[in-house]
């Protein structure tokens, strides 16, 4: 099975539900919310793209997430 996502996690629980709230074109904003626990952030100067992943990639993007505090793998 595939999956379409932008590999964003929430590093407040882990989730890969997370969303696009809001796009502010004008300011160059982009407002990003998680299902999971509904922590919200505003990223500037960003962008986001979206690929067709299979379980397999998703579950090694999970494994490999960037952690608080601790250098990324």
């Amino acid at each position: 099975m595939s999956n379409f996502v932008s590999v964003i996690f929430c590093r407040n629980c882990s989730s890969r539900y997370v969303e696009i709230e809001e796009w502010d074109t004008h300011d160059k904003k982009v407002v990003i919310h998680c299902r999971t626990c509904g922590v919200t952030e505003t990223v500037t100067n960003f962008t986001l793209g979206r690929c067709r992943i299979l379980d397999k990639e998703l579950q090694e993007a999970r494994d490999t997430r960037a952690i608080p505090f601790k250098p990324e793998r």
